[in-house]
């Protein structure tokens, strides 16, 4: 169990947030929890996150954000070339942050958020999600989850921050070239919004229509 600020908590192995005793719902467990995206979507990021390949490839890319890379392992080194072709290539690159993780708010409801990077890129406010297997739509809500989210200069609103910022995916391949994924639906937000209300009234409310026997209970 890991503690951080805000008074949360993280459970890697669970995937779990925690506000005092409160579970708080992941971005992506909000995703699947609301019916909005079928779980394997979800499950597949996920494990793509936890899976050997992908984590390494995530921490190859986090520490040279943080210009702390050691040793690597070659499998890794074309996902790491092509976020660095990335970064070399944009008009201007400037990090603000690195696998940001916190608990934020949207309408008052909580939400465990860990965002890949933060940065301005062409001088432009920008939260992204690294990928090295396939980018789907639904990553656009999820990254608007981490725009509304993340702390702002300026903007202490989700609405305000979601709006100052760009959202985009980099697709790490394994040639070393990046693909850029631009999300720019601004009804990403309301998406999630959405979604966060109905994932938190299925938890209040799911046992009431879960089948016992045949019967509700």
């Amino acid at each position: 169990m890991q503690h951080l600020g805000n008074g949360f908590t993280f459970n890697a192995e669970r995937h779990e947030y925690r506000l005092g005793h409160q579970v708080v719902p992941a971005t992506t467990g909000v995703l699947s929890g609301s019916g909005l995206v079928p779980y394997r979507f979800v499950e597949y990021d996920i494990l793509e996150r936890k899976g050997e390949l992908g984590k390494a490839a995530h921490l190859a890319c986090h520490l040279h954000n943080l210009a702390k890379l050691g040793d690597l392992d070659d499998r890794v080194k074309p996902y790491l070339a092509a976020w660095i072709y990335f970064k070399q290539h944009a008009k201007s690159f400037h990090l603000i942050s690195s696998e940001y993780q916190t608990v934020a708010f949207v309408n008052g409801m909580p939400y465990g958020m860990q965002c890949d990077w933060n940065a301005s890129v062409d001088r432009d406010d920008t939260v992204g999600e690294l990928k090295i297997g396939k980018v789907y739509p639904h990553h656009g809500i999820q990254l608007a989850a981490y725009a509304a989210g993340l702390p702002h200069p300026k903007y202490e609103q989700p609405l305000a921050r979601f709006m100052a910022r760009k959202r985009i995916v980099v697709e790490l391949g394994e040639d070393g070239k990046p693909k850029v994924h631009k999300f720019e639906d601004k009804s990403d937000y309301e998406a999630f919004a959405s979604s966060l209300y109905m994932a938190s009234w299925k938890r209040r409310h799911g046992a009431v229509y879960r089948l016992e026997q045949g019967e509700l209970i």
